[in-house]
This record gives structure tokens, C-alpha cells and sequence, in this order.
């Protein structure tokens, strides 16, 4: 049902709106719907008349013309997709035409028969993993055929009519210095006082966890406690714990909910540090529609991921997470759709109260809220702007972790809460969900992508009945149309086999938790991703033995292909296809060994380059004049004049005044001088952030994440165009080759320690 217009807290548009103002909304508002119903009927009649055609049966010949036709005209149509929304949409179908026609080959014309088990049912298996990933494609196509762009919403009225918002960090067992970064720059939120009130919501100091039966635990929390009411105090924060630890984050959150007013509650995760106008760029929707729940903004990492960080693409190319806060998201908030990912997000009380608070049946209780309000005729807005910094796990055994929960809670809510048969949603939400929940079952797909072609290649089964011939004029067809619908739909997003890389290196580790859920769906509880976790020397993760297990398996199966293919000349039609698919999983296996070998991780906190003037201050008077080189949560890098080097050797904390802008304030805070390096003619500094009071903290949190200029930049300078396949394969070698050195260094004393179960 619609929320009613009277209900408690719900925020009207302001009265004094221009009429003409009004106008144009309701004008865009009834484009916006008009544009989606003719968008919804075309994608229903084409797929109809596409399915019709991909089943007409034709040769070889004829059917290899229509597919290089189809996919020629979707190439020209393509030029014109920035100028006419409807030739990005015929273009996606023209392109989505040679998948259907791959498929209706592949039902009809490659599956073992029903009287060889032994070729059946592993190609039985095979053929079940692209059924799912077929439905995933043609959902996934309709979320992202058309996506918004939106921009932020200006507020307005009077700044004391605005909305109250209260700004909720729930926190576990971060350490008090990243907590206290993420509450200084909420401290620093550019809004009025008297409508905002940040808390710390502390689970990690409940009074459960102080009457713990192990003294040493017990004492652990009673000191966290005093440490972060401490730091609160100093930062003018309301600290706010609970009794008892029950339903983990979603219970946290509900306990501080129900003891707040705030019109609007904006979430932060405790490593999730806001800038300071994050709220200036999203209340504002909220007073346009009375009937919103939710506006969610990107999450923009400062750190790489493990595979990021192992294979150095951090900077050269998008991060995996670009493809679904600039591309999929988007694309669902086209059919109100977009849902809330657990910060970064602003929800409106009226709706949350409606529902009783957050939703905790799940451990995924961000999707599991926007469900159950999508449902009750509420409304979300999705803004693509980077509003917030945090931190991505370091480890890839905290990033399986990581994973592994979010795969476990969507699971769940499609067992639980299927949106295919959730009373309320409207089509188009269902098919957004069901795309969303569908991709988190990769883990079985993948892998059975991977391996097929050892099937044939160690043990001589037809499990994919296909000829030289064939693979010409369907296969080849259908992978250079999705490379090239893949690349068309997430323009810069997107890089080919990275993607493939990421869901690979997930499958082994995600498949144990996700199985378990498939048979006790209310069974998982919630687990806190560790942040701030390093690794501290060069060596294999103690995950990494079923990835040495398969590339072992690939290249066993390179060579058996070769073999063959000497053995067995009348059967070389066949072996082609399977040594060039046997061939692209050893290229994705190797890299996922050159990933699960970790590198050590030398810098501890991310830096961005910046280029400021400042003065060092000393006790004495002297004033050091130095310029700002580069900054991280933690110090900045100063280059000074060489002239300066004992001054900058004394032992004291001088006072670091960087100095004001057009657009940037003053900024002053204490520093201590860490390191000094010459570099040509001057030096290099490393300095330490000493902050003398709460002052200091604030300027330094509104001084590094206050703005997200710098990382809109950031995020631009990576996303160059995509390469093609064949390009993006020579940049994914390049990426992993130089690394396989000290791999195969490593790994003889890996497998010693897999055979003999020892512990890295």
C-alpha cells in the first residue's frame, strides 16, 4: 500500500515551491513512467519475436550470416545510443538475439542422449550451469537497459524547517583511532546543529559483554567502553551501547532507533567516513516525495582489495564494486528498484516505523529493509556520487568472509522472501530482486565453466557435443556479442576476465556457506568483517589450496588436449574448441594463483596526492614553509627545502597550518615528524597527525575526507574505455605473468604444507 500522506514524521514539499517547479516534476514524473511502460513492452514483445526467431532452424551457413548481420547492425545502431535512449534499447536486443540464438542451438543440437549416463549427466550439470546464467543475463539485461542519472537534490525552505537527521555508526571491535576518523568528519557534516545528532552505537561494550564469565574478555570490553565514551565525549558524540548482543548489526541499529526522533537516520559503517556534504546532496529528495524511504549513495573504497592489491590494478582500472554502484544500481533505480547496501544510505523514520525498524530474519538486513518497504509501496532514489570513504578487507580470508555473508543473506531472502512471490512488489521489482539474488548463486555456476573441458581433455567424455564447424558459427558468435554487449552496457565498469577472476576466486570458499544455507536457510548468523587486518609478509593465504589444486588439474589438461591432438587426427574437430576453452581456464586459474599469493602490505592507509601550501610551526616561533604533497587518514607527505633539515630533526610536535583556498579552509593541527628522505635538491617528509584536541580532529577529518572532489577525480582517471577481449586478455597477462615467478618459488612449499596439513 501507498504510505499515507498524514502519517507521523512523513515530510511534505515544502509550501512555498514554485508552481512552475511543481509543474516540471510532475511533467518529468509522468515522462519517467510513460518511458518505463513503453520500455516494458518493447522488452516483452521483442523477447517474444526473438525467441520466435532463434528457434527458426536454419544451416550453418545461413545462421553464421544473420548472427554476423545481427551483430554488425547492433555496432552501427550502437553510435547513436548517447543521442536516442530507444537505439541504446535496440541495440541491447539486437545483440541479446545471438545469445537466444547460441541458446536454442545449445538445447537442441549439443546435449549427450538420454541412454549414455555417463556423457548425460555431467552434461546435464553443464547445460544446468548456462540455464542459470542464461536467466541471469536476460534479468540482468532488463535492470541495466536503461539506467538514471540522477543528480543531488537541492534542499529547500528554511535550514530550521529542514529535516532532523541522526547519523548511526554502529561499531563491533574496530580500533578506537579508525572510529574516531569516521565520528570527527560526521562532527563535521555540513548542517545545522540543532537538526543533527551523531551516536556511536558500541556492540563491542554491551553490558552483556562486560558480565562475560572470562575476566580477560569481560575487562577487554570494560576498557573499550571507557576508551570510546572517552573519545565521545571529547568529540561532543553521543556514545550509546546496549544490554544485550542480539541480531547482531539490524538489532544494534533498532536499539538506538527506537530511542531517537530523527526525521531521517543517514547510516555509516564504523570505517565509512562521510564528507561534509553528504546530506546537502541527499535530504533534499526526500522533501521533493513524500512517499521515499531511502536514498543510497555509492561506496568508494581508499584501499585495494586483495586482487587489487596482488595483481596492482587499483589505479589502472575500475574496482569491481564500480560495475554495480555505476551501472547496476542505476539501472534498478529505472524501475525503483535501487535498495539500501548497509551505509552510506539516508532512510526516512515514517517508513522504518512502519516495518517495525530494521529487518533482521536475514544477515543481509540492508536488502532484507528495502524488500520489505519496496513491498509497502515505498519509494527509493539512488545517487551515483561518491559521498563516503571506507576501507575494503586487506586479507583474501577476511575477503572470502566478507563474501561469503553477503552470498549466505541473499540466499536466504530468496528462500525466505522470494521476490518472485512477494505480495506488493510491482514486475519490474521482482525481476530486479531475482537478478540481484541470482548472481550470488556464481558459485555453482563458475567453477562448472571452468572444469568442464577436463571432462574430454583427462577422460575423453562428450559432455558438449560440438564440432569445429559448430563452434564457428555459434559459439564464436555468441562470445563476441556478450564481449561486446558487456562492454556496450558498462562502458568503463567493466574489464573482460576480471569479473570472471573475482566470482572464481569466490566459488570454493562461498560454496561451503552458501550450501549450508540452501539446507538450513535460518541458520547463518551474522559476522563482522575485520578492517584494518594486513599481511605482513610475501607467502600463499591459507585459502589458496583448492586454487593450486585446479591450475594443477588445467595444465594437466593442456597437455592431455595436445596429446590428442597428435593421438587422434580424425578427432582434432572436436579438440580445438576444448583446448582453446581448457587453455582460458588455465589463463583464469594462473590468475587466481598469482591473487591468493599475497604480497605484503607495506603502507598501512591509503594516500591521495593533494598540492597545498603550508607552514610548520615550533614552539621557538620559527615557521618552516613546506607544501603538501599527499595525505591519508593518518599523516600527510610534506615537501620542504633541504635548508630545513635540522630544524625539522627536533624531537618536538610542530603545528601544521595548511593554508586556505577558494574553496578550502584553514586548516591547523599538530603533526610529528615520522621521516625525512632527500629527494633531488629537497626533502621528503613523512608526518604523523598528533591532534591536541577535538579542534584538531575535526579539521584534520574535514581537511582529508570533507570533500569528494578528489575521488570523483580519482575514480575518472581509471576509467578509461574498456579494452576489447583480446585486449583486455593481453592486459589480465600482464597483470599476472610477471608475478608467476614468485609463485612457483612459493609453491612447492605450499603443496608440502597442503599434503602434510600445515599451518602457513
Amino acid at each position: 500500500m501507498t504510505p499515507q500522506a498524514g502519517k507521523k514524521n512523513v515530510v511534505r514539499p515544502p509550501s512555498n515551491t514554485a508552481p512552475q517547479a511543481k509543474g516540471q516534476q510532475r511533467l518529468r514524473g509522468r515522462w519517467l513512467t510513460l518511458r518505463g511502460l513503453l520500455l516494458s513492452f518493447l522488452l516483452l514483445l521483442s523477447a517474444g519475436f526473438f525467441l520466435a526467431l532463434a528457434a527458426l532452424p536454419v544451416g550453418r551457413v545461413a545462421s553464421a550470416a544473420i548472427s554476423a548481420g545481427v551483430v554488425a547492425a547492433a555496432f552501427v545502431l550502437g553510435r547513436f545510443a548517447s543521442r536516442f535512449w530507444h537505439a541504446r534499447t535496440l541495440t541491447v536486443l539486437l545483440l541479446a538475439f545471438v545469445t537466444f540464438r547460441y541458446f536454442f542451438w545449445r538445447v537442441t543440437g549439443t546435449l549427450p542422449p538420454v541412454d549414455d549416463p555417463l556423457n548425460f549427466i555431467p552434461g546435464v550439470v553443464l547445460f544446468a550451469a548456462e540455464a542459470m546464467s542464461f536467466v541471469l543475463f536476460l534479468t540482468s539485461l532488463f535492470v541495466i537497459i536503461d539506467p538514471l542519472k540522477r543528480e543531488p537534490a537541492e534542499l529547500t525552505g528554511a535550514p530550521e524547517d529542514w529535516p532532523s537527521v541522526d547519523v548511526f555508526i554502529p561499531s563491533y571491535n574496530e580500533e578506537p583511532e579508525l572510529l574516531e576518523t569516521t565520528l570527527a568528519a560526521a562532527v563535521c557534516i555540513d548542517y545545522p546543529r540543532d537538526r543533527l545528532r551523531v551516536y556511536l552505537l558500541d556492540d563491542g561494550g554491551t553490558d552483556q559483554k562486560l558480565a562475560s564469565s572470562r575476566p580477560e574478555a569481560a575487562a577487554a570490553a570494560r576498557d573499550r567502553r571507557e576508551t570510546l565514551m572517552a573519545l565521545c565525549e571529547r568529540l561532543q558524540v553521543t556514545y550509546m551501547t546496549r544490554p544485550r548482543n542480539e541480531h547482531a548489526k539490524a538489532g544494534n541499529i533498532n536499539h538506538a532507533f527506537h530511542q531517537t526522533q530523527g526525521d531521517l537516520v543517514l547510516i555509516l559503517d564504523a570505517d565509512h567516513v562521510p564528507t561534509v556534504g553528504i546530506l546537502k546532496a541527499t535530504v533534499g529528495f526526500f522533501q521533493q516525495d513524500p512517499g521515499l524511504f531511502l536514498v543510497q549513495t555509492p561506496h568508494f573504497f581508499v584501499n585495494p582489495d586483495p586482487v587489487e592489491y596482488n595483481l596492482g590494478t587499483f589505479e589502472r582500472m575500475p574496482s569491481e564494486n564500480e560495475m554495480f554502484y555505476y551501472s547496476i544500481q542505476p539501472g534498478l533505480d529505472r524501475w525503483n528498484g535501487a535498495f539500501f547496501c548497509g551505509s552510506a544510505a539516508v532512510l526516512r523514520r515514517a517508513a522504518l516505523e512502519e516495518v517495525g525498524g530494521f529487518a533482521g530474519d536475514t544477515v543481509t538486513e540492508d536488502c532484507e529493509t528495502a524488500l520489505e518497504l519496496h513491498a509497502r509501496g515505498w519509494r527509493s532514489v539512488y545517487l551515483p556520487r561518491p559521498l563516503i570513504a571506507g576501507l575494503q578487507p586487506e586479507t583474501f580470508d577476511s575477503f572470502i568472509a566478507q563474501r561469503s555473508r553477503w552470498a549466505q543473506g541473499m540466499i536466504q531472502l530468496f528462500l525466505l522472501k522470494n521476490p518472485l512471490f512477494k505480495r506488493g512488489l510491482t514486475l519490474p521489482q521482482r525481476l530486479c530482486y531475482t537478478s540481484t539474488m541470482l548472481y550470488w548463486f556464481f558459485w555453482f555456476w563458475r567453477p562448472i565453466f571452468l572444469l568442464s573441458p577436463l571432462c574430454y581433455a583427462l577422460f575423453g567424455l562428450e559432455i558438449y557435443r560440438i564440432n569445429l564447424p559448430d563452434f564457428a558459427c555459434f559459439v564464436i558468435p555468441h562470445v563476441f556479442a556478450a564481449a561486446f554487449l558487456t562492454q556496450f552496457l558498462h562502458g568503463r565498469m567493466r574489464w573482460p576476465l576480471f569479473s570472471e577472476l573475482y566470482e572464481y576466486l569466490q566459488s570454493f570458499h562461498v560454496s561451503r556457506a552458501a550450501l549450508a544455507t540452501l539446507v538450513r536457510p535460518r541458520d547463518p548468523v551474522f559476522t563482522v568483517t575485520a578492517k584494518g587486518q594486513s599481511v605482513d609478509r610475501d607467502g600463499f593465504s591459507p585459502l589458496a589450496g583448492p586454487f593450486i589444486l585446479v591450475t594443477f588439474l588445467l595444465a594437466l589438461g593442456l597437455a592431455m588436449c595436445a596429446w590428442r591432438y597428435y593421438a587422434f587426427p580424425e578427432h582434432r574437430p572436436a579438440i580445438l574448441p576444448v583446448a582453446v576453452w581448457t587453455l582460458l581456464s588455465f589463463i583464469l586459474a594462473i590468475g587466481g594463483l598469482a591473487v591468493v599469493y599475497e604480497r605484503k602490505r607495506v603502507r598501512r592507509q591509503e594516500r591521495f596526492t593533494v598540492d597545498r601550501p603550508a607552514l610548520l610551526t615550533y614552539a621557538d616561533g620559527t615557521v618552516v614553509e613546506v607544501t603538501v604533497a599527499d595525505v591519508s587518514a593518518g599523516g600527510v607527505g610534506l615537501e620542504v627545502a633541504a635548508r630545513w633539515r635540522e630544524v625539522l630533526a627536533r624531537p618536538e610536535a610542530p603545528v601544521l597550518t595548511i593554508t586556505a583556498t577558494d574553496t578550502e579552509e584553514e586548516t591547523t593541527t599538530g603533526v610529528r615528524i615520522s621521516r625525512i628522505e632527500p629527494r633531488g635538491g629537497d626533502l621528503s617528509v613523512g608526518a604523523g597527525f598528533a591532534p591536541r584536541d577535538r579542534q584538531d580532529s575535526v579539521q584534520m577529518a574535514r581537511f582529508v575526507f570533507g570533500n569528494s572532489v578528489g575521488w570523483a577525480d580519482f575514480l575518472d582517471r581509471k576509467r578509461v574505455q574498456a579494452p576489447t577481449f583480446f585486449g583486455g586478455l593481453l592486459f589480465f597477462l600482464t597483470r599476472v605473468v610477471p608475478r608467476m615467478g614468485h609463485v612457483l618459488v612459493a609453491l612447492p612449499g605450499a603443496v608440502r604444507r597442503i599434503l602434510t596439513f600445515q599451518a602457513p
